[in-house]
């Protein structure tokens, strides 16, 4: 079904603008190096595998790229679809050409206004929807966890419950199957980085 009438979206103030690029110094990028450091894996996950949504991540990670999905009759998710990831999981990328273990990435959707503007008509994101959040698990570490799958942690989070994931299974339904989404990017370890100007070009796949 479509976004629109899936979903039910309570209309809020607009979240605060994006930095997209921040010093390594962010409170997100210190978090994530003391959870390494202390063996810890994120701290956007607990010892159960629920995930949590990370805060901030509009103020203080990189916003890696965007996809604008118009809406028509074939549309399962219409909207402008912001890509967002921890600076040092974009570091890691870049160094290594794929996602390191613990990396986080959330994909914030929100609906599409548009209107005639002084460069001609335009189209721009209105109201946050949904958020999708992606943690990266190279070691399988919660097999016991349906949310958890193809070396990935998924969850969904709506404006109706934007702090506790509506994922129970990765495989699940409408908008939690997130498996059924992502199998066209499977060569690409399930993610779709060619709408990823930021780290695309550093891409190491083997083709």
């Amino acid at each position: 079904m479509r976004f629109k009438t899936t979903l039910t979206i309570t209309l809020t103030a607009l979240l605060a603008g994006t930095t997209p690029w921040v010093s390594a110094a962010s409170d997100e990028m210190q978090d994530s190096m003391a959870a390494a450091k202390s063996g810890e894996f994120s701290p956007y996950v607990d010892a159960k595998g629920t995930i949590s949504r990370p805060p901030e991540f509009r103020d203080k990670w990189v916003h890696i790229g965007s996809w604008f999905v118009r809406e028509d009759d074939q549309a399962s998710g219409p909207g402008v679809h912001d890509v967002y990831a921890e600076p040092s999981a974009v570091e890691g990328f870049r160094e290594t050409g794929q996602w390191p273990d613990g990396a986080t990435l959330v994909k914030e959707i929100s609906s599409i206004r548009e209107g005639q503007k002084t460069t001609g008509f335009a189209q721009w994101a209105g109201e946050a929807g949904v958020w999708f959040v992606m943690v990266r698990d190279r070691q399988n570490r919660f097999p016991e966890n349906a949310a958890w799958g193809e070396g990935w942690g998924w969850a969904l989070f709506t404006t109706e419950s934007p702090e506790t994931t509506t994922t129970k299974n990765f495989k699940g339904e409408g908008f939690n199957n997130c498996f059924g989404c992502h199998v066209p990017a499977k060569d690409t370890e399930w993610v779709f980085i060619e709408g990823y100007p930021a780290i695309r070009d550093s891409a190491n796949y083997g083709k």
